[in-house]
């Protein structure tokens, strides 16, 4: 605490008042954390799936993702230890933020193509997690581009929902 009062150029004291104590800021941090990463999410799935190619909007998407925790790969560890050690409702937050976001699309891609939309939600859910061992492995691992990265973890993808049936939106489908 006495570390991140310096940073801040603030005392302790008004640390704490403001925090209440280190699990406040971690609380204040992962929520301000899940928000950016969810907004950046949102964005980017709104401005690709513009494009009318939904290969495109995975990895763009996908992309997007990656390219957050490669900025910020201390608080992206943080957050994701969160989630998946010792669940709460911040993590449970950015989970089911990101899951709603893919879900959304994934569903009016299904119903478009005139596929069974019923597994949007699990898909979505699906992808959250692959995503977050994923960039979790490449973290630890660096073994890869990022780059070489989302282009496997977009054919994992899109291979499956190909298969559902969002391929017959493809541009020269």
């Amino acid at each position: 605490m006495d570390q991140l009062a310096g940073e801040a150029g603030i005392t302790k004291p008004i640390l704490y008042s403001h925090f209440g104590d280190r699990a406040g800021l971690a609380e204040a941090l992962a929520e301000r954390t899940s928000d950016m990463l969810i907004t950046t999410l949102s964005e980017s799935l709104e401005a690709s799936a513009q494009l009318g190619n939904p290969q495109e909007v995975v990895r763009t998407s996908l992309d997007a993702f990656c390219t957050f925790i490669e900025k910020e790969p201390s608080i992206y560890r943080f957050l994701v230890r969160s989630a998946l050690d010792t669940p709460n409702p911040i993590s449970s937050r950015l989970v089911r933020g990101i899951g709603d976001e893919i879900t959304k699309l994934l569903s009016q891609g299904f119903r478009a193509a005139h596929a069974d939309s019923s597994g949007a939600e699990p898909w979505g859910l699906a992808i959250v997690g692959m995503g977050f061992v994923g960039a979790e492995w490449w973290l630890d691992n660096q073994e890869m581009s990022k780059d070489e990265l989302v282009d496997y973890l977009t054919q994992l993808v899109w291979g499956g929902l190909a298969g559902a049936g969002l391929d017959r939106l493809q541009p020269d489908a």
